[in-house]
Protein backbone atom coordinates (compact mmCIF):
# COMPACT_ATOMS: atom_id res chain seq x y z
CA UNK A 1 0.00 0.00 0.00
CA UNK A 2 1.41 3.37 -1.04
CA UNK A 3 -0.82 5.60 1.09
CA UNK A 4 -3.52 4.62 3.52
CA UNK A 5 -5.92 6.38 5.86
CA UNK A 6 -9.43 5.45 6.98
CA UNK A 7 -10.89 7.82 4.38
CA UNK A 8 -8.33 7.71 1.55
CA UNK A 9 -6.47 4.81 0.03
CA UNK A 10 -4.08 4.09 -2.84
CA UNK A 11 -3.27 0.43 -3.44
CA UNK A 12 -1.21 -1.42 -6.05
CA UNK A 13 -1.64 -5.16 -6.49
CA UNK A 14 -0.78 -7.80 -9.06
CA UNK A 15 -2.10 -11.27 -9.85
CA UNK A 16 -0.63 -13.84 -12.27
CA UNK A 17 -2.60 -14.34 -15.50
CA UNK A 18 -2.70 -17.19 -17.99
CA UNK A 19 -0.34 -17.16 -20.96
CA UNK A 20 -2.91 -16.07 -23.55
CA UNK A 21 -3.69 -12.80 -21.72
CA UNK A 22 -0.94 -10.43 -22.86
CA UNK A 23 -2.92 -7.19 -22.65
CA UNK A 24 -5.91 -5.89 -20.72
CA UNK A 25 -7.99 -5.70 -23.92
CA UNK A 26 -8.22 -9.52 -23.93
CA UNK A 27 -10.65 -9.19 -21.00
CA UNK A 28 -13.11 -7.18 -23.11
CA UNK A 29 -13.78 -3.65 -24.33
CA UNK A 30 -13.12 -0.90 -21.80
CA UNK A 31 -16.80 0.13 -21.48
CA UNK A 32 -17.96 -3.49 -21.19
CA UNK A 33 -15.41 -4.35 -18.50
CA UNK A 34 -16.18 -1.11 -16.64
CA UNK A 35 -19.90 -1.92 -16.58
CA UNK A 36 -19.21 -5.43 -15.23
CA UNK A 37 -16.91 -4.08 -12.52
CA UNK A 38 -19.46 -1.42 -11.54
CA UNK A 39 -22.16 -4.06 -11.15
CA UNK A 40 -19.87 -6.23 -8.97
CA UNK A 41 -19.09 -3.21 -6.75
CA UNK A 42 -22.64 -1.89 -6.50
CA UNK A 43 -21.22 1.25 -8.10
CA UNK A 44 -22.01 3.68 -10.86
CA UNK A 45 -19.48 3.85 -13.71
CA UNK A 46 -18.74 7.54 -14.26
CA UNK A 47 -16.03 7.18 -16.91
CA UNK A 48 -13.82 4.66 -18.68
CA UNK A 49 -10.64 5.30 -20.64
CA UNK A 50 -8.33 3.16 -22.76
CA UNK A 51 -4.75 4.36 -23.32
CA UNK A 52 -1.49 2.95 -24.59
CA UNK A 53 1.77 4.06 -22.94
CA UNK A 54 5.18 2.56 -23.74
CA UNK A 55 3.51 -0.44 -25.36
CA UNK A 56 1.30 -1.22 -22.34
CA UNK A 57 -2.48 -0.91 -22.61
CA UNK A 58 -4.22 0.65 -19.59
CA UNK A 59 -7.92 0.72 -18.73
CA UNK A 60 -8.91 3.42 -16.24
CA UNK A 61 -12.33 3.60 -14.62
CA UNK A 62 -13.99 6.10 -12.32
CA UNK A 63 -16.74 4.80 -10.05
CA UNK A 64 -19.01 6.27 -7.43
CA UNK A 65 -20.46 4.04 -4.73
CA UNK A 66 -23.61 5.71 -3.36
CA UNK A 67 -24.01 3.22 -0.51
CA UNK A 68 -20.66 4.21 1.06
CA UNK A 69 -20.34 7.76 -0.38
CA UNK A 70 -17.03 6.68 -1.95
CA UNK A 71 -15.37 7.56 -5.25
CA UNK A 72 -12.76 5.38 -6.88
CA UNK A 73 -10.30 5.31 -9.74
CA UNK A 74 -9.32 1.81 -10.82
CA UNK A 75 -6.58 1.28 -13.39
CA UNK A 76 -5.87 -2.15 -14.89
CA UNK A 77 -3.03 -3.33 -17.13
CA UNK A 78 -1.24 -6.55 -18.03
CA UNK A 79 2.54 -6.78 -18.05
CA UNK A 80 5.14 -9.49 -17.36
CA UNK A 81 2.50 -12.20 -16.92
CA UNK A 82 0.51 -10.29 -14.30
CA UNK A 83 -2.61 -8.17 -14.20
CA UNK A 84 -1.78 -4.95 -12.36
CA UNK A 85 -4.43 -3.07 -10.41
CA UNK A 86 -4.01 0.46 -9.10
CA UNK A 87 -6.91 1.54 -6.90
CA UNK A 88 -7.25 5.11 -5.55
CA UNK A 89 -10.32 6.03 -3.54
CA UNK A 90 -11.73 8.52 -1.07
CA UNK A 91 -14.82 8.72 1.10
CA UNK A 92 -16.97 11.84 0.81
CA UNK A 93 -17.51 14.29 -2.01
CA UNK A 94 -15.33 17.05 -0.50
CA UNK A 95 -12.38 14.73 0.07
CA UNK A 96 -12.73 13.31 -3.46
CA UNK A 97 -12.70 16.78 -5.02
CA UNK A 98 -9.47 17.58 -3.16
CA UNK A 99 -7.77 14.30 -4.10
CA UNK A 100 -8.94 13.32 -7.58
CA UNK A 101 -6.33 15.36 -9.51
CA UNK A 102 -3.55 13.94 -7.32
CA UNK A 103 -4.92 10.45 -7.92
CA UNK A 104 -5.01 11.08 -11.70
CA UNK A 105 -1.31 11.99 -11.56
CA UNK A 106 -0.53 8.81 -9.63
CA UNK A 107 -2.40 6.69 -12.19
CA UNK A 108 -0.75 8.49 -15.10
CA UNK A 109 2.74 7.91 -13.73
CA UNK A 110 2.37 4.22 -12.83
CA UNK A 111 4.23 1.75 -15.05
CA UNK A 112 4.21 -2.00 -14.22
CA UNK A 113 7.93 -2.58 -14.86
CA UNK A 114 8.77 -4.87 -11.93
CA UNK A 115 9.69 -8.47 -12.63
Amino acid sequence: SVFRSPNENIKVSSTPVTGEIKEIGKLGAVEELGAKLATKRGAKLLSSEDRLTDGIQFYTFEFSVPETNAHQFLQLSVSKGKIWSLDANALGENRWEKRKDIYKNVLGSFMPKLS
